[in-house]
């Protein structure tokens, strides 16, 4: 895994903990912001965006081709990434 030039990613939040795990929990499920949004009915549509915008500038999230809408999906790199980020806070090593 190669660090995010985006360091907020590797930064423990709230929110981006819960983004992460709906992640991982479907690993290759293709997602839209919104469909991630209704999941988390506890975080904010801004901060789902924000996150998937990141992931997706950081080469983590492969577009998945739709007649509507921006659809994300985990890549392998974006899956073993933020694996490690989680470990490391798990760990209690944040940046």
């Amino acid at each position: 895994m190669k660090p995010p030039h985006a360091e907020v990613l590797a930064v423990r939040s709230l929110p981006r903990q819960r983004i992460y795990q709906v992640l991982l929990d479907e690993p290759g499920r293709a997602w839209t912001v919104r469909e991630l949004a209704a999941s988390l009915p506890d975080v904010s549509v801004g901060a789902v965006t924000a996150t998937l915008h990141l992931m997706l500038g950081e080469r983590l999230m492969n577009l998945v081709r739709r007649a509507r809408g921006l659809t994300l999906q985990l890549n392998n790199e974006g899956r073993a990434t933020i694996e490690q980020i989680t470990q490391g806070w798990s760990a209690g090593t944040t940046r």
